[in-house]
């Protein structure tokens, strides 16, 4: 899927060498694949974060 915006980012050397890592062992096509898998792996397990703690929530008020 091409990008419909295009940014810029700095990383630090050690995530350079893990990002062209995964590029050099083929399980990516390109830099921008590593970090939109990261970007959607940190989004979801935000999300996962919210659901519980939104069900923690709804325990707590079941309990009052």
């Amino acid at each position: 899927m091409a990008a419909k915006h295009s940014r810029h980012i700095a990383l630090t050397e050690p995530l350079i060498a893990y990002v062209e890592t995964q590029v050099a062992k083929g399980e990516y096509i390109l830099v921008s694949e590593v970090v939109t898998t990261a970007l959607r792996l940190l989004m979801e397990r935000e999300a996962v974060s919210n659901r519980r703690g939104a069900t923690q929530a709804e325990a707590i008020y079941d309990r009052a």
